[in-house]
């Protein structure tokens, strides 16, 4: 039997490419420093992990996202993203429709949903599931990008998210299904 990644009697752990965790990690801390020094000013010093400066939202967001990525990647079985997949893809469709008539307008585009000081963009989550149900559509037995049916069906899944995201006048997000 295999395991996550494919590997005979391999824990998890191994199967992460920590070289790509480490390149993430770096990119992440530059870019933090880069958003400390385009707010930091001479005259009014503040710290770098202070909550009312962009920099120290900034550290509470990507501590949020290491505490859910681990919780994502350790707790929840790799077979169960694919009889997820599915599911993930229509609920975040659901959301990138509700934002349509819901949400908050930011710089034209109507799709953001804002919960007091915290703003969702469900156009950012609609690329992971649509990928997600990509993978699942495309490991099945017999897929072949190659047959028109399969070329057809590969095309709607992507795109149904970039035509809702484009009526939302958020063609930067849609750009990225192309």
């Amino acid at each position: 039997m295999r395991s996550a990644g494919g590997y005979r009697n391999r824990s998890l752990a191994k199967t992460i490419d920590w070289w790509l965790v480490g390149c993430w990690f770096v990119l992440v801390c530059i870019g933090l420093v880069n958003i400390y020094a385009a707010i930091h000013s001479p005259e009014e010093v503040k710290s770098f992990f202070d909550w009312n400066t962009f920099s120290g939202k900034q550290c509470v967001w990507i501590g949020t996202s290491v505490i859910l990525a681990t919780l994502i990647l350790f707790a929840i079985p790799p077979t169960a993203y694919e009889g997820l997949s599915l599911f993930i893809y229509i609920g975040v469709g659901l959301l990138l429709i509700s934002v349509i008539f819901l949400g908050t307008e930011v710089n034209g585009s109507r799709s953001w949903f804002s919960v007091g000081p915290i703003r969702f963009q469900p156009a950012e989550i609609s690329k992971i599931s649509t990928s997600l149900l990509l993978a699942t559509v495309m490991s099945q037995l017999g897929y072949k990008i190659g047959r028109l049916k399969d070329f057809f069906f590969t095309a709607l899944i992507i795109l149904i998210p970039m035509g809702i995201i484009v009526l939302q006048s958020e063609t930067g997000s849609a750009l990225v299904y192309v």
